[in-house]
């Protein structure tokens, strides 16, 4: 009878653990659920963390787990290993003095004692392997937070024994809760890197992905140039062909300078893409001669670096859908870069050519329509790599008859 007693004793103790042991998942994955996004933990994100840990402890001793008579056992190590951790120092040592805290609300006693041991002897050591835990690669981890969680598991055990004394059940209650304190960390690092590693993977992937799509954006806008500047070409061959060959020479200089960026090229300086832009300019003005007037506005660091292509085919755009297809005696390109004091570069493009509707504009910048005419292509193209690389748009002024101006807004990168 008594054995038996003993063995339902047992499996109460065994369910109150796996009790806290779902507590503590609950609360500390609930966090991982909202913030897995984030690898790198901001202080907004470790104040919550620290919170959620604290909240986790404080349950864990308000309902403890009664092994027998006046011993009662609790899991707070877990939140308060993982929490030290992943949290950082300070989290830490809030975590302890929240230990120390419940402690005292408790009353003084045995448990108070073995706690204040506890916390005296093993979290040096936690404190110490913190830095080491977050710069370990996984396997590292693990065995660090095993390692931690049986030396305060000991810690714990072996004050109470000092204290209490020994008997055969205490020891075999003891004999649970130590392998439950380890396995419950172990399940947790090893859940939580996990949930890291998948969260790496798909950003990976989503890097992956976005540098392909801009990779392809900017092998368009090549063919796209090539494309109008051949067509100015062979307009000029029959009736000069001495433009036709100066701008075939100026043509040559500029594919030099254009495929001096090989795919994976994601950033040029600001004197790199105004040489571009100065070449392309010299290829129009061949065919266009005193009817183009081209001005520059450049208040910004020239060595600063901006996406490679982001500004010439916004020029090119002005000149063949804005000026020539204008009947102005005169076609202006206003061309400005400023650097504010924010951190933020300016660009922005503005011509007296025939400007657009605003039917056609929502047309020219539409994504995904049927008509992909060579008007949309640079303006769609350039407001595509700014959304993936900036989240943001090109502002487009337009009235038809009365000119166009596009402009957009870049972090200043040096």
């Amino acid at each position: 009878m008594k054995s038996s007693d003993g063995n339902l004793q047992m499996l109460g103790t065994i369910q109150n653990f796996l009790l806290q042991v779902s507590l503590i998942v609950v609360l500390i994955f609930t966090y991982e659920l909202f913030f897995a996004e984030r690898l790198t933990a901001g202080r907004r994100d470790k104040l919550v963390l620290s919170a959620l840990f604290g909240t986790t402890i404080i349950l864990t001793m308000i309902f403890p787990i009664q092994l027998t008579g006046d011993i009662h056992v609790d899991l707070r190590v877990v939140p308060l290993l993982l929490g030290t951790l992943y949290g950082g120092r300070r989290t830490g040592v809030a975590l302890a003095g929240i230990i120390i805290m419940c402690r005292l609300l408790l009353g003084f006693g045995p448990g108070f004692y073995t706690t204040t041991f506890a916390l005296a002897v093993s979290m040096p050591a936690v404190l110490y392997f913190q830095r080491p835990f977050i710069a370990a690669p996984k396997g590292r981890k693990i065995r660090i937070a095993v390692l931690l969680s049986l030396l305060y598991g000991l810690m714990g055990s072996g004050s109470t024994f000092a204290l209490k004394g020994t008997s055969a059940e205490m020891v075999r209650l003891h004999l649970v809760y130590l392998p439950t304190i380890v396995v419950s960390v172990l399940f947790s690092v090893v859940f939580r890197e996990a949930i890291r590693g998948i969260v790496e993977r798909n950003r990976q992937l989503q890097t992956q992905v976005k540098e392909a799509e801009i990779a392809f954006l900017r092998s368009q806008i090549r063919p796209h140039f090539l494309y109008n500047a051949l067509n100015s070409i062979a307009e000029l061959c029959v009736d000069e062909p001495r433009k036709a060959e100066a701008l075939t020479l100026d043509l040559s200089q500029y594919l030099r300078r254009s495929f001096d960026f090989s795919p994976q090229d994601r950033r040029t300086t600001i004197r790199h893409e105004l040489e571009l832009v100065e070449a392309y300019l010299n290829i129009e003005q061949a065919r266009f001669g005193d009817k183009l007037h081209v001005e520059y506005d450049i208040r910004a660091n020239r060595r600063s670096l901006i996406p490679v292509l982001m500004l010439q085919p916004i020029v090119e755009n002005a000149v063949i859908h804005g000026i020539r297809s204008s009947d102005l005696p005169v076609g202006r390109v206003r061309v400005s870069i400023c650097e504010g004091k924010d951190g933020v570069i300016r660009f922005r493009v503005a011509d007296n050519g025939i400007g657009m509707s605003e039917e056609r504009l929502e047309e020219v910048l539409a994504r995904g329509t049927e008509r992909q005419d060579s008007e949309g292509v640079g303006l769609r193209n350039i407001n595509r790599r700014l959304e993936l690389l900036y989240g943001r748009q090109l502002r487009i002024e337009s009235q038809a008859g009365a000119g166009t101006t596009v402009s957009f807004d870049i972090p200043a990168e040096s």
